[in-house]
Order: structure tokens, then sequence, then C-alpha cells
């Protein structure tokens, strides 16, 4: 799977697991929550995405050519980065507009974000917003 394929996978999963999941942000806290009972100390939204990040990590070293593990990691490490607090003003220097290929992501797909919540978002208006953004970026699927 070429890696602009498996970012496109990856986004459009997402529209899937908020509908039957709820929004992320939710998800991830109810886990963080449940976490601090068990573990008797506070853990964080961050702390959860990064241990899911090494459940893929660890199912990936033994069934490298699973791609679940890969997609699912990819969006694991996309929470970990909201949770972490990292913004623009870190060291490291992020474009105010990121695209597959690091181009600028084309004003034609802000028509599709979620106004008010990640559940805003449909399956459909996903695909067509990716659907978009291939066209324009001139990515032809394998």
């Amino acid at each position: 799977m070429k890696y602009d394929v498996a970012l496109k996978t990856a986004a459009g999963l997402l529209a899937d697991r908020g509908e039957r999941y709820g929004a992320p942000d939710e998800c991830f806290t109810r886990i963080a929550n449940l976490a601090s009972v068990f573990f008797n100390r506070t853990v964080t939204e961050y702390e959860v995405a990064m241990m899911m990040h090494f459940v893929k990590l660890g199912r990936a070293m033994e069934t490298q050519d699973y791609v679940d593990n890969y997609i699912d990691g990819i969006n694991y490490l996309a929470f970990a980065t909201q949770f972490s607090g990292a913004s623009k003003t870190d060291p490291v220097s992020v474009p105010d507009e990121v695209g597959i290929r690091g181009a600028a992501m084309p004003a034609t797909v802000s028509q599709f974000a979620p106004k008010r919540s990640p559940k805003a978002i449909s399956e459909d208006a996903l695909r067509q917003a990716m659907d978009a953004v291939s066209a324009e970026l001139d990515v032809v699927e394998s």
C-alpha cells in the first residue's frame, strides 16, 4: 500500500469509528478515566493514545503484512499529537497547512470540515473531501 493511500484510508476510518464509538476526545477521556481508576493515578489522553500505538507496534512486529496495524497506528499517533499540546510555537516548524506530499490542502476541502464536533462529518463527506484532495494533488490510487 502506498503512503498516500494509507493516509487516506486512515482518515476514512475515523468517520466510521467516530459514528461507532463517539467523538475521539470523549472516547479517549473515558478510557483515561477508567485507566486512572485501575492504576490509581491520573492517566492522560496522551498516554492512552501512545499505549494504543504501542499495541499496534507490538502487533506489527509479529504480523508485518497486516495493514490494520499501520492504519490504526497512524491515527493513534495523530491523536497523541493532539493530546500532547503540541502547537505551532513548538521548536518543530509546522506549516500553516499541510497536505499529502507536503502540499497545501486545497481550499475546496474546508467545506467538508466539521463545524461543531468530530461527529459532524459523515463518511460520504470525508470521501468527497479525500477525492477533492486527490484530484487537486493528482494522487493516483494503487
